[in-house]
């Protein structure tokens, strides 16, 4: 059964120990799927690479712990993963097919990948594979990337990007309330959300150009995973699927086609 496209504010580490509007998203994701998925891929703004990698197709790989001065318990975190070498190989033979060329790696996977799905699927009874960013083409390229993976979602792929709709970290707020978003942060995301509305491409791959941009993201690689779910949801529009604010300027807004209510 075909699976969605999503794209995912992935927030910080420590959400791995909170309860929020966000973590209470992400535990909802399984039952709004049509079907289990047969794997997960996913993308996040934490591995870029000059050449395209994909993670988990020679086994378990782990995840790592990519951050520093959190609470000790988020070190003590780990993951079970799900191992299927014939998934794998599968999964290569239809990336050779549709032309993405990969190379495999058994880098672990980063918190862009682990914080929100570990807290959607505890224990995954699929597998879950991380493929790298590749910035050096541009945005189109990225685009690009996610309608060449789009055929996958018929086979029950779920492809997920894993970023931040606003990501400055020099903007955090840590007085200000939760779900108050400041002007220039707000005005972005509806810039955004008009975009997604006429799916303008031209736009979408470049974020500065839209007010406060480069605010919003001083560097790219938070916003470049929603360009690969936009590819990947080519012919579907891309639907607010949960918006909420922390710190002032954090969006943590996730996007996606259609899911079942």
């Amino acid at each position: 059964m075909r699976q969605p496209a999503l794209f995912l504010s992935h927030g910080a580490p420590t959400f791995m120990m909170e309860e929020n509007a966000t973590t209470r998203f992400w535990q909802s994701l399984p039952a709004l799927l049509p079907a289990r998925p047969r794997a997960l891929l996913c993308v996040s703004a934490h591995w870029e690479a000059p050449q395209l990698r994909i993670s988990g197709t020679l086994g378990k790989v782990g995840i790592q712990h990519d951050f520093y001065g959190f609470p000790k318990e988020l070190y003590d975190l780990g993951w079970e993963e799900h191992a299927d070498a014939d998934t794998a190989a599968w999964l290569l033979q239809r990336l050779r097919e549709l032309k993405v060329e990969v190379l495999e790696d058994s880098r672990p996977l980063d918190h862009g990948v682990w914080v929100p799905l570990k807290t959607a699927w505890p224990a995954p009874d699929f597998p879950v594979y991380q493929l790298s960013l590749s910035l050096a083409q541009g945005m189109e390229s990225v685009w690009a990337l996610g309608q060449k993976l789009q055929a996958l979602r018929d086979e029950g792929v779920l492809i997920i990007g894993s970023g931040g709709i606003t990501h400055n970290l020099r903007a955090i707020d840590w007085q200000a309330p939760d779900e108050i978003a400041l002007p220039w942060a707000s005005a972005f995301v509806e810039a955004v959300e008009q975009a997604l509305a006429v799916n303008d491409r031209a736009l979408l791959c470049n974020p500065w150009q839209m007010p406060h941009g480069r605010e919003c993201h001083p560097t790219i690689e938070h916003y470049a995973p929603l360009l690969l779910t936009l590819g990947a949801a080519e012919g579907e529009p891309l639907q607010a699927l949960h918006r909420s604010w922390m710190f002032g300027s954090f969006a943590l807004n996730a996007y996606g086609t259609a899911l079942q209510k």
